[in-house]
C-alpha cells in the first residue's frame, strides 16, 4: 500500500489531471493529425488549426514533455508513436475521448458519495437515444479489449464447441474465438447486436451468432436452455450490485450445457497496480452504480449462481480472470 509522507506527494497526486486534459485538448483540436513528421513552427500548425498560435505554442512544449510530439529549434512535428497511434479515429483516439468524456463525471464524485447514486444515465437510456458518444463508447471498449485484454482464446474452456459471449458488445472475444475455431453466440441489446454485425462482417458466415435479447428480462440469457458449452462474462460483473450480478450468471448457467463452463473476465477492488482496483471501484460507482468486487465476492458469486470448482488463471494484475464449472 502506497503512503503519502509529504506536500509534495499529495500535490503530484493533485495535478495528475493535468497530462489528462492537455492529451485529450489535442486530440480535440486535431492537433495529432496537424503534425507530420516534417518539424513546422507553432505559427504555422496554429494557422492550420485556426487557433492561437502562444497557447499552441504552450500546448505542444507540453506534449514534447510528456513525450508525445517531437521538439527541436522552436519546432514541432509528430513522434513515431503519436503518428502511428493518435491519428483521428484511431484506437487510442477513440480512449482518449472515452476518458475525457468520463472525465466530467468524475468532478462530480461527491455527488454520488453523498446520493448512492451514479452520474450518468443507465446504459439503456444512453444507447436507446443512439448518442454518438454511447457509440463511441462501444468502440473504445473494443480498442481496450484488443490492446490491452487478456487472450482469451488461449483458455481451452472456451475454444470447444458453442461459446456464449454475455453482453459481448461488439464483438472483440466473440472475434477471436471464432478465429481460434469455436462458434460463438453473442447477445446483446438490438442496438449493440446492429452495430455488432457490421463490426464482424468480415468473419466466416455462422462463425458467430447474433442473439437481441435483455439479458436480465429472458431466460438463459435469450437462448436455448444448456445449448452452450461455455459461457463468457467479460467486464459485466462489475457494471452491477452483487445481487443483480448473481442474477446475471444464474441466467449465464441455465445457458450452459452440465459440466459445461463460465469464464469471468474482470477486475476486483483488491487487486493492483497500486491503487488500481480501488479506483476502478470508484469509477464502477460514478458511471454505472455498479462496483468492482473484490476476489473473494466474485467467487461467492459464482458458488451461488450454481457453479463450483472456482479457480484464477495466472494471468499478471490488474486481469482477473476465474473459471468455475456448471455444478450438474
Amino acid at each position: 500500500m502506497n503512503t503519502i509522507s509529504s506536500p509534495l506527494d499529495l500535490i503530484q497526486l493533485l495535478v495528475g489531471y493535468q497530462p489528462a486534459a492537455t492529451i485529450s485538448t489535442a486530440s480535440r483540436l486535431g492537433l495529432f493529425d496537424a503534425l507530420t513528421d516534417q518539424p513546422q513552427p507553432a505559427s504555422e500548425i496554429a494557422r492550420c488549426l485556426a487557433v492561437d498560435d502562444s497557447n499552441l505554442g504552450a500546448l505542444l512544449r507540453a506534449l514534447a514533455q510528456l513525450g508525445l510530439v517531437s521538439h527541436s529549434d522552436g519546432e514541432f512535428a509528430a513522434t513515431p508513436f503519436s503518428a502511428n497511434y493518435l491519428q483521428n479515429n484511431s484506437d487510442l483516439d477513440m480512449i482518449i475521448r472515452k476518458e475525457a468524456f468520463f472525465s466530467t463525471a468524475w468532478s462530480r464524485l461527491d455527488e454520488v458519495v453523498r446520493s448512492g447514486h451514479p452520474i450518468l444515465p443507465p446504459w439503456k437510456e444512453r444507447l436507446h437515444a443512439r448518442s454518438s458518444q454511447a457509440t463511441e463508447f462501444l468502440y473504445a471498449l473494443d480498442a481496450l479489449a484488443r490492446l490491452t485484454g487478456p487472450p482469451l482464446a488461449e483458455l481451452p474452456e472456451l475454444t470447444r464447441g458453442r461459446i456464449l459471449d454475455v453482453g459481448g458488445g461488439l464483438g472483440t472475444y466473440s472475434r477471436a474465438l471464432a478465429e481460434a475455431g469455436s462458434t460463438t453466440v453473442l447477445v446483446d441489446l438490438p442496438d449493440v447486436i446492429e452495430l455488432a454485425r457490421d463490426h464482424l462482417a468480415d468473419l466466416p458466415a455462422g462463425s458467430v451468432e447474433f442473439v437481441a435479447a435483455d439479458i436480465f428480462s429472458e431466460s438463459a440469457c435469450g437462448i436455448e436452455i444448456e445449448s452452450v458449452d461455455a459461457a463468457l462474462v467479460s467486464h459485466m460483473l462489475h457494471d452491477y450490485p452483487k445481487e443483480t450480478g448473481v442474477e446475471l450468471l444464474r441466467s449465464a448457467n441455465r445457458a450452459i450445457r452440465p459440466g459445461g463452463f463460465v469464464v469471468v473476465n474482470d477486475f476486483a477492488n483488491d487487486t493492483g497496480p497500486a491503487a488500481f482496483g480501488g479506483l476502478f471501484d470508484l469509477m464502477m460507482r460514478v458511471e454505472t452504480g455498479g462496483a468492482a468486487h473484490s476476489l473473494a465476492t466474485l467467487g461467492e458469486m459464482l458458488l451461488t449462481s450454481g457453479f463450483c470448482d472456482v479457480r484464477r488463471v495466472a494471468f499478471p494484475d490488474p486481469i482477473t480472470v476465474l473459471i468455475a464449472t456448471k455444478d450438474s
